[in-house]
């Protein structure tokens, strides 16, 4: 996908530490992969609230 410049005011510091973290080669990768977890964790999130409460006692018990 093409990418568009962007100015934004970001802290640097939150930008490098997620740069560490993420081990990207520079602050685009950084913030794209963070972008991305930010969106994989709303799925998981859906998904868990969807099934939350489904299970009965019953289901869990040991044979």
């Amino acid at each position: 996908m093409p990418k568009t410049l962007t100015s934004l005011r970001l802290d640097f510091r939150l930008v490098d530490k997620a740069r560490r973290i993420l081990n990207a080669k520079d602050r685009t990768e950084a913030i794209e992969a963070s972008l991305a977890a930010i969106i994989e964790m709303d799925k998981h999130r859906k998904i868990i609230d969807r099934f939350s409460g489904k299970g009965k006692p019953d289901d869990f018990a040991r044979s």
